[in-house]
Parts: structure tokens; sequence; C-alpha cells
């Protein structure tokens, strides 16, 4: 199972936030590692949104396609940009990521209709082929601010604030269209399969219960293409 995490989710609202924060402080050894910075995702799906579908039926063997960039103040500054493959083995994840360095200057002046095309043209120069991905197109564009922090063994928290989905129609640019917002905070705790018991224990005192979480889903059925609670 090399490279594969377990990944814990908690939906807050301004009071658990709270809660949570204190936990952290009191009962983890986790420290911020890195500025907050916005990431930004644009998901790809089939046209029978079969990566939708599999999210929700709980297909213990499941995969997702994106990319993903990061910025601060400036979003046309873009840091980084990568495609990845996240792969999902019923509660384990671990994900393939791809730099793109081509695409990387001109993605945000891009229409979406041409986005997956311009992608998938990077990765097979690059060698790089998928057996399953000729028919998917962008589905979702998510924008986020993530608090980064980590504890002393390499266990993982991110806190991620003012979450926005953008639909991707086809001959509009990242970030054109109207965002759609939900308020809520989702904290996700990241470690490994053998720190299972160590995070464990450091979660009786945390009295939230971990919830299953998908910004995909959310923010399809935030966009009505989607029935999702």
């Amino acid at each position: 199972m090399n490279n594969y995490r377990y990944e814990i989710k908690f939906i807050l609202d301004q009071a658990s936030l709270v809660q949570a924060t204190s936990w952290m402080m009191l009962h983890t050894s986790a420290k911020r590692t890195f500025p907050t910075r916005s990431v930004n995702t644009i998901y790809f799906d089939d046209p029978n949104f079969t990566s939708m579908s599999d999210n929700l039926a709980g297909i213990s063997n499941r995969k997702k396609y994106r990319l993903r960039w990061y910025h601060f103040e400036d979003r046309s500054r873009i840091q980084l940009l990568n495609f990845e493959v996240k792969y999902r083995e019923d509660r384990l994840g671990r994900k393939n990521r791809f730099l793109m360095k081509n695409l990387k200057g001109s993605l945000l002046q891009t229409k979406f209709i041409h986005l997956f095309d311009k992608s998938l043209s990077e990765l097979n120069n690059n060698g790089i082929f998928f057996e399953d991905s000729t028919f998917l197109s962008p589905s979702l564009q998510v924008n986020y601010l993530r608090e980064y922090f980590e504890g002393f063994e390499g266990i993982r928290v991110t806190l991620d604030h003012k979450i926005k989905f953008f639909n991707p129609f086809s001959y509009s640019l990242p970030f054109q269209t109207n965002p759609i917002s939900i308020p809520q905070t989702i904290m996700e705790i990241k470690f490994s399969p053998e720190q299972k018991n160590q995070v464990a224990d450091s979660l009786r005192s945390f009295n939230l219960i971990p919830k299953r979480h998908s910004k995909y889903l959310v923010g399809l059925a935030s966009l009505g293409m989607a029935v999702y609670i």
C-alpha cells in the first residue's frame, strides 16, 4: 500500500471550528507549516459522470481526474500546476501528480472546451497516457483557502475555508462564471495506515464525528447536477 493514506474529514461551522482549533493546540503536536494559500481545482468527468456516480454509490475502487494549481493574492500568478489522478481503494487514497509546465502560462486564458485536450496533449508529449481519458471534459471548478498544519510524526491537518464552486461552461474561462459559496470549513486529517492507532488515540479527546465529504459532489449538488446530502 505504498503512498496510500487515510483522509478523515470533519465539516465545521464557526463553533466547531473553534473546538477543532483548540483540539489541535492542546492534544496534537500540529504546527502551521505553510502560509495560507488559494487552492484551485478543475475536475474532469465523462458524459455519464462516472466519477460522480461511483462516488455517490461508494464504489470502493474509483478515481478522479483533475487539474490543480495554487496562488496567493494575485490569482494570475500561478505557483504550480499539476494534472492529478486521485485513486480510492476502500478507505485509503493516493494520487499521482504530473507537472504541467506548458499549460501553466495559458491556463486562465483557455476556454473550458479546450482545456482537457490541451492537458492531454501535454501529458502525451511527456509519455503519459490514460486508457479511459478519451471522453473526459471539465465538470466543476473549485476554489478555496487552505491552512496547513503538520505534527512531528508527519500527520497532516488542513483547514479549507471560503469554498466556491464555478460551473465550467464550455466557452467560458476559469473564474468567469458566478460562484456558489458554502459557509462551512472542512478539516482533513491525513496520515499513513501505520499511524491509524495513534490518530485514533488523539481523536478520543475530540468530540466531533468525522463525516464523508467530497467537494466534487458538494459542488455538483450546489450547481443542481447531483443529489448529495
